[in-house]
């Protein structure tokens, strides 16, 4: 169609200028020959269109067909890449996981090499005296042989083994003997029967013989294979040895040094103090308003004997200040507020010193002994540091020890201060209350009496 209509156009812009420049003698005639030839260029034209249109719906099926086979075949394609992505996910999946197994059996891997190197350096200690020592391995088929070997031991817990060899004396000497071993646990015996007893590993890794009840007789009888009862240490000495470092009281209390001294006089004044000012105020008895209701009225009545006589049955500081009030108000009977409250405001000082008396001196031992205690570890780590200038740090035993005598200060200075604070806390709530007493009822009198 639009091949036509280019050839119409370029078929009238042809025509129109031949007409413009030559005109026909007879117009009419022109117009019926151009209109003739522009129909026989239409025909032509729609004759080219539908033979184009033939062509086209000839080859059309083809074209859809292919068009159809590349539409499948992109979907194939797409599908193809889908399920490769998916497999791609899936192995990366699978690599990961592999990748974190591998991971947690390297993990296994390791800590069951480290078992079983921990196992064959516990088997070396306990491997009996008189055993040669061997280097720990870290081949798994010697380690496993190893395990085996134990086992097996382990299926013949029943039997004792009997060895010749030699153990190192209490006293440091090296006595040649004969050694009994049941499972784990070994004895010895001297060849002169002088020494006997279970057998550990000395520091040197060499058989040492503790002291554990065991007769020479009993360990005997067990290397001739015959029955005996033998007593058993588990700790290997180190239960009689524990019992040997505990201390009594007066001892624990020397290896303090100095500084142990004030923080136990410290400890002496606040008990003291305590016990003297709990004794002090456990004998103010608490009174309710009935007893000064009562002097308020006697006096408001004009009867000052009456109030005296009833002020007289109060434990209490506050008993001081109403005598003082009816004293006043007796002797000054037109007396002011003022005045009446100046007086009693007076007697409340002067009680006042008398409740707070001791308690500074709690206080005083509450803050100093934990001070004195630390100047005391303080001092106690100094003397050790010097010990190891000199000494060195070889002999780890002397360190713990010297470090154990240096925190006893301060275990004494808390377990002074901490009773100490508590004691003044209660103490001082006690007087504050006592007080707080004292103005309720000084408040109460000056109320009812009936001033000027």
């Amino acid at each position: 169609m639009n091949r036509f209509i280019l050839f119409l156009t370029l078929s009238t812009s042809a025509v129109l200028p031949a007409l413009s420049q030559e005109p026909p003698a007879d117009k009419g005639s022109a117009y019926r020959d151009a209109a003739s030839s522009i129909d026989e260029d239409l025909r032509k034209a729609l004759d080219e269109l539908a033979q184009v249109r033939a062509t086209i719906a000839t080859e059309k099926p083809a074209i859809a067909a292919e068009a159809n086979r590349i539409a499948a075949d992109l979907r194939e394609k797409r599908r193809q890449s889908e399920l490769a992505r998916t497999s791609k996910e899936a192995a990366e999946s699978e690599f990961e996981k592999a990748g974190n197994d591998l991971k947690v059996w390297r993990d296994e891997q390791v800590y069951i090499e480290s078992l079983l190197l921990d196992f064959q350096n516990t088997q070396k200690i306990t491997a009996g005296p008189g055993a040669p020592p061997e280097a720990p391995s870290n081949d798994l088929n010697v380690q496993l042989d190893l395990v085996d070997q134990v086992i097996a031991e382990l299926g013949a817990t029943g039997r004792v083994a009997v060895a010749t060899g030699e153990a190192v004396a209490p006293d440091g000497t090296l006595t040649p003997g004969t050694f009994a071993k049941a499972g784990p646990v070994s004895w010895f015996m001297a060849l002169d029967k002088s020494l006997s007893g279970l057998v550990m590993d000395g520091p040197d890794l060499r058989p040492k013989t503790v002291e554990s009840g065991v007769t020479v007789s009993s360990i005997d009888a067990l290397i001739r294979g015959e029955s005996a009862t033998l007593a058993l240490d588990p700790t290997l000495g180190l239960a009689v040895e524990l019992k040997k470092s505990e201390t009594d009281f007066i001892e624990h209390t020397r290896q303090g040094g100095f500084w142990i001294y004030p923080i136990l006089l410290l400890a002496l004044i606040a008990l003291v103090s305590s016990i003297i000012k709990w004794l002090q105020l456990s004998r103010i008895r608490e009174f309710g308003a009935s007893p000064v209701q009562k002097i308020v009225d006697s006096l408001n009545q004009g009867n000052p004997d009456a109030a005296r006589t009833e002020a007289i049955t109060l434990h209490h500081p506050a008993r001081k200040l109403l005598e003082r009030g009816i004293a006043f108000v007796e002797d000054n009977p037109q007396t002011s507020r003022d005045d009446l409250e100046e007086a009693l405001y007076e007697k409340y000082l002067e009680a006042t010193p008398a409740l707070q008396r001791w308690l500074p001196l709690i206080a005083i031992a509450s803050v100093t002994g934990p001070l004195l205690g630390l100047l005391g570890t303080v001092t106690g780590m100094m003397e050790t540091f010097r010990l190891i200038t000199v000494f060195g740090s070889g002999d780890a035993k002397m360190l713990a020890s010297g470090i154990a005598e240096a925190l006893i200060t301060t275990e004494y200075g808390l377990a002074v201060a901490i009773p100490s604070l508590i004691m003044h806390a209660l103490l001082s709530r006690k007087v504050q209350g006592i007080k707080s007493a004292m103005e309720m009822t000084s408040l109460a009198f000056l109320n009812g009496i009936k001033t000027a």
